[in-house]
């Protein structure tokens, strides 16, 4: 099979994109939109929901929790699925289950059943991006790969941020209930359109017996002129084997796996702590709350751009360790500015927006290159691995912050502390080798064609 997705990626690579792959990367950036307003949407309404129930807001600490808990378990259980059972089918019950669970609280009335609901709707959301980043590298050409995946990505970025502007026009003009509604309602008015036009995964396709019926219905609209060469079955390819997470630790894959993983850890510890405690650290440092919250608005603006440049510049080199090595490198020391200049008004907002351009850029483009580091039949699963075990340190980030800030420390020095995790970052994927690429440098141009990615 490897010989055969090789050919695939060949020949998508020799053309130009086609409409399909356009439409492809559209509906899965549309796709993550709607998973990543889902993901923030409980957040924007507590507030008026406490009003509404009566309750303190730390009363709704267990309904975050039980959020975060489904997204872990979605990102570490539901991906190895995807990758036995096909991603496509696998991400529609994702979009499915996050959908109609959050329609459904709006008939919650208590913070038991509003746990409940959040707890499956986070293994929907847990297992909708990696599966959507998968899907997008498969059938993107190796050239813009990881703009293609973390153009799609940003799109999680995007409904995050839109959810705080539909609440705010939503919640006083329909109630909290109309907030929920309306991020139950997008995804399904979507779902038809996913049924209709997104492919399974390659490798799925290619186990069909041949003439691949359903595989040319797909390669049709992208490679009119290509046909799939003979399966060639190499030295430790199975190709009817269950894909589970022990083949991430196979064939050469251990060590680079457990580095990525404490790549996102650590990193992650970093992202959701800024996000979680930059406006409380810039009003320490003077600032107006209107104020801090436009600086941290440019902060989550500046990832997003970042992303793209560094996707972009990413794609033109071989080594992209090396540029995602340069980008946390340049997050530790952006950290490290701000924190010297946490009480300059002028430079703190030079300082944030160079923070978030490679802290958020930074992440954003690691999670396309996790999901293009592995081979095609294990791609979910390890970006989906990969996204788990980062959401511990995503747990543990607003934890650190706010033991910090009981402690009294300094602004400068709390900035300090968090260009560890940075540097941390670095230095661990800076190792990352994938057993495919050091291969086919070994062997040769002719291994070279049939590697199907390069660290």
């Amino acid at each position: 099979m490897q010989n055969q997705i090789a050919s695939f990626r060949a020949a998508l690579d020799a053309r130009p994109v086609s409409r399909y792959q356009w439409l492809l990367l559209l509906l899965l950036a549309l796709l993550l939109v709607t998973d990543g307003y889902d993901a923030q949407v409980l957040g924007y309404v507590v507030p008026a929901l406490a009003q509404d129930w009566g309750l303190e807001k730390a009363a709704f600490g267990p309904v975050f929790s039980a959020n975060l808990l489904g997204l872990t378990l979605g990102s570490l259980a539901v991906t190895p699925l995807a990758d036995r059972f096909g991603v496509r089918r696998i991400l529609l019950v994702c979009v499915l289950i996050y959908a109609s669970l959050t329609v459904l609280m709006v008939f919650a009335n208590s913070l038991e059943s509003l746990m409940a609901a959040r707890f499956i709707c986070g293994i929907g959301m847990g297992g909708a991006m990696p599966s959507a980043m998968a899907l997008m590298s498969e059938y993107s050409p190796p050239r813009l790969r990881t703009l293609m995946v973390t153009l799609a990505a940003c799109g999680f970025s995007f409904g995050g941020a839109a959810g705080g502007f539909v609440a705010a026009g939503f919640i006083d003009r329909f109630g909290w209930e109309a907030v929920f509604l309306a991020g139950g309602i997008t995804p399904l008015l979507l779902f038809p359109f996913l049924l209709w036009r997104l492919p399974e995964s390659l490798p799925r396709l290619l186990r069909d017996a041949p003439p691949y019926a359903r595989l040319r219905k797909v390669t049709a609209q992208m490679l009119p002129d290509w046909q799939p060469p003979a399966a060639v079955l190499n030295s430790g390819e199975q190709v009817d084997s269950k894909l589970t997470v022990l083949e991430l630790f196979r064939h050469g894959y251990a060590r680079p796996t457990l580095l990525i993983w404490a790549t996102f850890f650590v990193s992650l510890i970093l992202l959701y702590f800024m996000i979680s405690w930059l406006p409380t650290l810039l009003l320490e440092s003077g600032l107006a709350l209107k104020q801090a919250n436009l600086v941290t608005s440019m902060f989550l603006f500046a990832g997003t751009l970042g992303a793209i440049c560094m996707a972009w510049f990413a794609d033109r080199l071989k080594r992209k360790v090396r540029l995602l090595a340069a980008v946390l490198s340049a997050a530790a020391l952006c950290t490290l500015l701000l924190g010297l200049n946490h009480d300059n008004p002028r430079y703190l907002v030079v300082f944030v927006f160079a923070a978030g351009f490679c802290i958020i850029g930074g992440q954003l483009t690691l999670n396309a290159f996790a999901s293009n580091f592995y081979p095609a039949q294990v791609r979910a699963t390890g970006t989906g691995w990969a996204l788990g075990v980062g959401r511990f340190g995503s747990i543990l980030g607003p934890l650190f912050g706010s033991m910090l800030l009981a402690m009294h420390i300094p602004v400068q020095q709390i900035f300090f502390f968090c260009a560890i995790p940075a540097l941390l970052a670095a230095l661990l994927i800076i190792q990352v080798r994938s057993p495919l690429a050091s291969a086919s440098g070994e062997a040769g141009p002719a291994a070279q064609r049939q590697a199907p990615l390069k660290s």
